[in-house]
């Protein structure tokens, strides 16, 4: 029978100092967990659990010993120190980045300044090594406001109190994808720079701060993705930054919302929680505390309805929310759509990627979105000729299809027993009656289409200023079309399509295993070709 393993003593672990390191090796990331030697292997080791489990090999244990822990059962190995990069300090980083010659013309400058002062000490011979790069960039650093050293391995601060002199105008500072794991050096590095106001430490797996009672008003845009915070880690670091306004704790471990009327968001207007694990909708309404909250993007939440579990027109809440992004979920019913119109003051809509959409072709998606949601302005930011916003005309159009659309069924079941469940499912339905009028039953006599399946549409194929009409079968396939189009314009690539409505509105064709219809194409479409 195989050995179990065992824990190695504590004894047996050396160099402790530096257990819990952040290192980089070979582009992967990881923190070491063990320093010592292995029996029959010779030489010291470093136990290292690595941040993407398939670089590993193991769970820590070798040959029926445990010589550390790691979350996932491949996400360990061992690695000598040669391989192991340990990083560098934050002003080494920024040295090294900021401190290179940039500007010829300043380079030429400074030359002509060394060689004067050659002259006046009387030794052109004396070289000074370094000394025209620091003049040079003295008062460029000084100057400096927005600074990211993302990705540089800084792992620690030392001589941070050069930070202020060097660099005492950083407003905006990137620490994203770096080697730190204290909080604390967070915050010491916030004590050196008065004027910042952004910070972003994503992709660091740092140490909450014990007893820390330091408080930063200045930092109003705090930017904290991708490392596995909990929302009460949220709410600790708030007391920290109180004045935030943006936030962005997107793929982290939140699961749940609570928030009660002493919270620290008094100041926030843009939250990102996109992809964590939070599901419920109800977890969304506890933030309705946060009342100056204006932008609100949960794509990505494991979301599959939406319910403000109310019988009123609008909720008494979300009051300054404008913008929402429900991305990337798995709504699979238009009623939590129509629920979105509860909001009082919902103007921008994004929602991709959900299961509800892939029911309809896109154009009538696009109606059905606008004519539930009566303020909607903005819908998944479509670019025409600026900001893509719903003008009248184009909501008329979806608000009278839409009418049209379930026409049959509403004379079905207005008078009886079904009425409201169609009423909640159609939340606007009974507006739409009042603005257009109640259609008849001749007007909602839906044509045959299936003789017309195979009729040839006629396309205006638009590239570099030039139109080529071409016929082709509505059931051909978007694939099949690219091809046809490279061949026509005779292109070194598959282009990219776009078709632009009656309505000016750009639909992508991108999704090679549909077919034409798919996307609503109509006969006289135009479809512009990028290439």
């Amino acid at each position: 029978m195989k050995n179990q393993p065992t824990m190695v003593s504590e004894e047996y672990l050396n160099s402790k100092e530096i257990i819990g390191a952040r290192i980089e090796s070979g582009g992967f990331y990881g923190t070491v967990r063990f320093i010592g030697t292995i029996p029959n292997y010779a030489g010291k080791w470093y136990g290292i659990e690595w941040d993407d489990p398939s670089r590993g090999k193991h769970n820590g244990s070798i040959n029926g010993l445990q010589y550390f822990q790691t979350k996932h059962a491949t996400s360990g190995s061992f690695i000598r120190k040669e391989k192991i990069n340990f990083g560098k300090t934050l002003i080494e980083a920024l040295i090294g980045k900021y401190g290179k010659e940039e500007n010829h013309t300043i380079k030429k400058i400074h030359e002509q300044q060394i060689i004067n002062l050659q002259k006046q000490i009387k030794a052109p011979f004396i070289e000074f090594v370094g000394f025209d790069k620091v003049s040079s960039k003295q008062s460029d650093f000084q100057s400096l406001e927005i600074v990211n050293v993302r990705g540089q391995f800084v792992s620690s601060i030392d001589k941070l109190e050069q930070l202020k002199s060097l660099f005492p105008n950083i407003r905006q500072l990137d620490l994203s994808k770096n080697l730190l794991t204290s909080w604390h050096d967070i915050l010491d590095i916030c004590d050196q720079l008065p004027q910042l106001y952004l910070l972003n430490v994503s992709e660091n797996m740092l140490v909450l701060p014990e007893n820390d009672q330091r408080i930063f008003p200045n930092i109003t845009v705090f930017i904290c993705g991708h490392m596995n915070l909990t929302w009460q880690d949220i709410k600790i670091l708030s007391a920290i930054f109180p004045n935030i306004n943006e936030l962005r704790a997107n793929n982290n471990n939140i699961t749940e919302l609570s928030c009660d009327k002493k919270h620290n968001f008094h100041n926030l207007e843009i939250l990102d929680l996109e992809n964590n694990p939070i599901g419920s909708w109800d977890n969304i309404v506890n933030l309705k505390v946060i009342k100056s909250l204006q932008d609100l993007s949960i794509g990505g939440i494991g979301l599959d309805k939406i319910d403000f579990k109310t019988d009123s027109e609008k909720i008494d809440y979300f009051h300054n929310l404008t913008k929402l992004c429900i991305s990337d979920n798995n709504i699979n019913d238009w009623t939590s759509v129509s629920e979105l119109n509860r909001l009082p003051n919902l103007e921008e809509l994004r929602f991709l990627n959900n299961p509800i959409l892939n029911i309809e072709p896109i154009d009538t998606t696009v109606a059905i979105v606008v004519a539930k949601l009566g303020s909607l302005k903005v819908h998944n930011g479509r670019q025409l000729v600026g900001e893509f916003r719903i003008g009248d005309e184009f909501r008329r159009g979806c608000e009278y299809d839409y009418l049209k659309k379930y026409g049959l069924e509403w004379l079905r079941v207005k008078n009886t027993p079904e009425r409201d469940r169609f009423l909640k499912e159609h939340n606007r339905y009974l507006t739409l009656i009042q603005l257009y009028g109640e259609l008849e039953p001749e007007e909602l006599k839906v044509e045959n289409t299936s003789t017309l399946k195979n009729v040839l549409v006629s396309l205006n194929i638009i590239y570099d200023g030039k139109t080529v009409v071409k016929k082709v079968s509505p059931s051909m396939m978007i694939q099949k079309l690219k091809v046809l189009v490279q061949k026509l314009f005779k292109l070194d690539i598959i282009p990219e399509l776009i078709c632009l409505t009656d309505n000016n509105f750009e639909v992508p064709l991108d999704d090679d295993t549909k077919e034409i219809n798919y996307f609503s194409v109509k006969n006289q479409d135009r479809i512009l070709v990028k290439s």
